[in-house]
């Protein structure tokens, strides 16, 4: 039980430190006045990875409650 709960806790130290680095990538491409395609196209695709990655830290957060 306690090596479910370490592993956990990796995992979920792992997940809030991917969220934050997509967040950091989202705001740069926000702050910019204009994207190209290819920017905008890798801006929706950081956000759906921001927002995945969130669902995943809340559903860890929900398995193993503190």
């Amino acid at each position: 039980m306690a090596k479910q709960s370490f592993d956990a806790h990796r995992e979920l130290a792992y997940l809030e430190d991917r969220h934050r680095n997509l967040k950091q990538q989202v705001a740069t491409l926000d702050r910019r006045a204009i994207l190209t395609p290819d920017e905008q196209r890798a801006a929706v695709d950081l956000k759906k990875q921001k927002l995945a990655t969130k669902d995943a830290i809340s559903a860890l957060r929900a398995k193993y409650p503190d």
